[in-house]
């Protein structure tokens, strides 16, 4: 990871030549070359604290980051990971062994997370949706998923999650450029994707009525928009996405599904069948 920087070349005259009327000359040409070379090498090393330097820092970052993987767990963190995830001490050390199986470095790269859905979702557009997910995993932002951050969200569909729980989680899928605020295209391109998801996994083929649904998704969306605080709106806060997916069942159950979960395009598909 550490690169050296180029090592300056000295800069030599060619032939000169040893007659005594240009000795002179030459002594004044090698002086000025000297104090050129040194200035050249002075206005380099600034470059290189500069510009270069940043950069430097940055991979050197990286390495402190990945030079130190979290291949072991506390105690204490064992606990509180099991009081934040609801898995139990015994479930949180069989996961971290599996995950240290998989990512012996103690972190899962962007790249390998996809594989890893790739392969848990074979149907439909899995990399798609993976790299939506990721951003919801990938707490603080390294474009890497260390153990704690991989178990905070396995245990999002915990059925002992509530419905603002999930959604609370969820906000982040949607939240693309990562600025807070959702837009509507945001949530048309999100819904869409995971939509897409559930059907793939419900239906074996392909699902006459995926286009139907996965409109009746986005207008759902849409009308949240209509209607938050009873005037359109072009964007989402968090609180007012938690509200308005919480009033709307068919997006709830998309959004927080359970394991009977099924989506039709039936007006009444998210009641349950007496």
């Amino acid at each position: 990871m550490n690169r050296n920087s180029p090592s300056n070349s000295n800069l030599q005259t060619r032939d000169r030549s040893p007659s005594n009327s240009s000795v002179g000359s030459h002594k004044t040409i090698d002086s000025g070359l000297s104090t050129a070379s040194t200035n050249l090498s002075s206005t380099n090393s600034r470059r290189r604290n500069g510009f270069l330097g940043k950069i430097g820092s940055g991979f050197r970052s990286v390495f402190r980051r990945f030079s130190r993987p979290h291949t072991s767990l506390t105690e204490m963190e064992t606990r509180i990971l099991s009081a934040t995830t609801g898995y139990s001490r015994e479930e949180v050390l069989q996961w971290h062994q599996k995950f240290l199986t998989d990512y012996p470095n103690g972190y899962m790269t962007r790249k390998q997370f996809i594989s890893m859905y790739k392969s848990l979702f074979p149907k439909g557009d899995a990399e798609r949706f993976a790299r939506h997910i990721f951003r919801a995993f990938d707490l603080d932002k390294s474009n890497t998923i260390d153990f704690h951050e991989f178990l905070m969200g396995l245990s999002i569909t915990s059925p002992t999650n509530s419905i603002k729980t999930k959604l609370e989680w969820t906000f982040n899928v949607f939240d693309i450029d990562g600025n807070g605020l959702l837009t509507r295209r945001e949530c048309l391109e999100i819904i869409d994707v995971i939509v897409r998801c559930h059907l793939s996994l419900q239906y074996d083929t392909q699902n006459s009525n995926t286009e139907q649904i996965i409109n009746r998704a986005k207008t759902s969306m849409m009308n949240i928009f209509d209607t938050i605080a009873n005037n359109p709106a072009d964007i989402l806060t968090k609180t007012q996405f938690i509200e308005g997916c919480s009033k709307d069942e068919f997006i709830s159950q998309i959004l927080a599904p359970t394991a009977n979960t099924v989506l039709t395009n039936r007006q009444d598909s998210h009641s349950n069948d007496s």
